[in-house]
């Protein structure tokens, strides 16, 4: 699975694109957003904290992390906003960076090819995973495992090269030197998703 860390910044990543964000009017309620895109992004991972969730009382499966489940946090937020009296116009814009912080945290977890997810659960409970991994597990938090900091960098330097050349891209007007940095910040990416590649699973 991927890190907190790594959720986090997915979320981040989708909350401060400008083209999807605009519809908010100020700036505290733009942050407000963006804390609630990446409470979105992480909460797959609340499986490990609430007892009923735990794959311990679901016959070992990861039943957040169905396609099902994971979107059932940003319908209610759909419906939310809804009944707050989101205009129609702005309702698709929000939809779209609830629906992409949600999946982006399954599709992390994907990319790290070590745990089969139940994507398709409570239809079936066959899961799914990748034959190979671009990015690699996190580690047991703690200040004294080496693998923490180790497997956290590797993810950051995979995963902030990407963040960064999704925000240039932005741009409305895009320059020859703003093409090079976002090939060269996916080329960095490039290079450590490799480096996850060839570790050990």
């Amino acid at each position: 699975m991927s890190s907190l860390i790594g959720h986090s910044l997915a979320g981040l990543t989708v909350g401060i694109t400008k083209k999807q964000s605009c519809f908010l009017a100020t700036v505290w309620a733009r942050l407000l957003w963006m804390f609630w895109l990446v409470v979105v992004e992480i909460a797959p991972d609340f499986d490990y904290v609430v007892p009923f969730l735990h794959p311990s009382a679901n016959a070992g499966l990861r039943i957040t992390h169905s396609l099902c489940c994971a979107l059932l946090l940003p319908t209610l937020t759909i419906v939310c906003l809804r009944v707050l009296g989101c205009d129609r116009k702005s309702l698709p814009k929000a939809t779209a960076q609830l629906t992409l912080a949600s999946l982006s945290h399954i599709s992390l977890d994907l990319l790290v090819g070590v745990t089969a997810l139940p994507l398709l659960w409570p239809i079936t409970s066959n899961v799914f995973k990748l034959p190979f991994g671009l990015l690699p597990s996190a580690g047991k938090p703690s200040l004294s495992n080496y693998y923490f900091y180790y497997n956290l960098g590797i993810e950051m330097g995979a995963l902030v090269p990407l963040s960064c050349g999704l925000l240039i891209s932005q741009y409305k007007r895009l320059s020859v030197w703003r093409w090079g940095m976002i090939s060269l910040l996916l080329s960095v990416s490039a290079y450590f998703m490799y480096w996850a590649y060839g570790l050990s699973r």
